[in-house]
């Protein structure tokens, strides 16, 4: 795209390419980096839009304090938040560069199924919210509100990943650019507190996601019309819920929807953590009364289109080892846990199955490594352990010692990778003798010189 005579060719040392969009701060150019060569989105804030306040700050405090902010933003690092990599000046234009995300905003989004007269499914709704709740709950408890969250800040990734951008900007746009009393943003996702000018805390966020996530299950905005009529519905109107408007949607989210959208922020949920684990709660109490409804999972979108109908389990799955599996999957995904799990082990065959089948729903790698030294200790051949002996009722028969068990796992291993143990086990169950045995584990590896050499290192003779 040719730069138009009011677009730069550069800022600082980014290339500008063309314009991505246009907001009340200035404009958002898509630009790339020469010096690590990638893309990057660069927000600008043009300096003539930040007038000195009435205390009579300076042009330079307001920018110190723009600085700030952009530095504030900077600090978080979550997958659902656009990442913010540096700040500049070039010229009467300040500019923030921050990730660039491929996709589309949520207000795109929703455009598109405007005019198609659909709705967002709900599993996608709220699979996207969830991944909402988790980044305002991680932004919030580092000390940085949003204030602006509404769909045009909400950005739609091509794997359908949910991201929040202007985390920081947003504040300096409530706080500075107002005009003959005219609060600059969308009035209609503006909690109540922002339009009576009270102290605002994380709860104001939790307003505005909630009009969001009713616009996003419903189709439409809970709060419309000229700016007055707005701040009327916003500080004194209850929104029709949103069950009439939609027919089909889940019971829970009336009354969901409706705490989350009370006027007082004291009636609203405290956290959006608090918000994400009602949530997770309420659709794993679902998925118990209907297993054939979509698992929400908050890290992985892309598991919210679908559930394919459920195998028949190619090994049983002791009741011991579930109840431990369960409680330290519940540490870390709440009380979703239950159905998450049912589903994977419905699914998977082995440990190293069930491991790729659940690591999808952990919110951080800690936890994701956290469960998977549970799985690796309860795995162990010979451990001792009566979960892992009893895996398969079949699978480890008298005749084949534990040792043997172990030593012909590792060997296996070299030549087949992490199916081994269950290569293993299946090779044991029936077994009427320790060569029968190793003959299966021979024939389990399709390549003929790989098969000999694993016939020697088991130390069986050549045929």
């Amino acid at each position: 795209m040719t730069a138009s005579a009011d677009t730069p060719t550069e800022l600082g040392r980014y290339r500008i390419e063309r314009v991505l969009g246009r907001g009340a701060m200035g404009v958002v150019y898509l630009a790339f980096d020469p010096q690590i060569e990638r893309h990057v989105a660069l927000k600008t804030i043009r300096n003539e839009l930040l007038p000195a306040g009435s205390d009579g700050e300076s042009m330079h405090d307001l920018t110190a304090r723009f600085l700030n902010e952009a530095r504030a933003a900077g600090r978080l690092a979550h997958p659902n938040i656009v990442s913010v990599h540096d700040y500049g000046e070039a010229g009467d234009t300040a500019y923030i560069t921050m990730e660039y995300v491929r996709g589309e905003s949520l207000a795109a989004r929703l455009a598109q199924h405007a005019r198609a007269q659909t709705r967002i499914e709900p599993a996608r709704a709220l699979g996207c919210f969830v991944q909402l709740l988790d980044a305002l709950d991680y932004a919030h408890h580092e000390g940085v509100i949003h204030r602006d969250i509404k769909p045009a800040n909400l950005l739609i990734t091509q794997r359908g990943e949910c991201k929040i951008t202007d985390f920081g900007i947003a504040r300096i746009e409530a706080s500075h650019l107002t005009q003959l009393g005219t609060v600059i943003g969308t009035p209609s996702y503006m909690s109540p507190e922002q339009f009576t000018g009270e102290t605002i805390d994380a709860r104001a966020d939790l307003f505005s996601a909630a009009v969001v996530l009713y616009e996003m299950l419903t189709g439409v905005c809970p709060f419309a019309g000229t700016p007055t009529a707005v701040m009327r519905q916003v500080l004194s109107d209850t929104p029709m819920l949103p069950s009439e408007r939609a027919p089909g949607l889940p019971a829970f989210t009336d009354a969901m929807l409706m705490k989350a959208l009370s006027k007082r922020p004291g009636d609203r949920y405290n956290s959006a953590r608090e918000w994400r684990d009602v949530l997770l709660g309420a659709l794993g109490a679902a998925q118990s009364s209907d297993s054939d409804q979509t698992v929400i999972a908050f890290a992985k979108p892309v598991a919210l289109l679908e559930a394919p109908e459920l195998a028949e389990p190619s090994m049983e799955w002791p009741p011991e080892l579930i109840a431990q599996l369960e409680e330290r999957l519940a540490s870390h995904v709440g009380p979703v846990a239950t159905i998450l799990l049912r589903r994977a082990t419905a699914r998977a065959s082995d440990f190293n199955a069930l491991r790729e089948r659940l690591a999808a729903h952990f919110p951080t790698d800690a936890a994701r490594r956290d469960f998977n030294s549970l799985l690796m200790r309860l795995e162990t051949p010979g451990n001792g352990s009566r979960v892992s002996s009893s895996i398969g009722r079949t699978a480890t028969p008298a005749s084949i010692e534990p040792d043997v068990l172990q030593d012909a796992t590792l060997k296996l291993a070299a030549y087949v990778g992490p199916i081994a143990r269950v290569i293993v086990a299946r090779a044991a169950a029936n077994v009427p003798d320790v060569d029968t045995f190793y003959e299966r584990l021979i024939a389990s590896v399709q390549d003929a010189k790989d098969g000999n050499a694993l016939r020697r290192d088991l130390g069986i003779a050549p045929n």
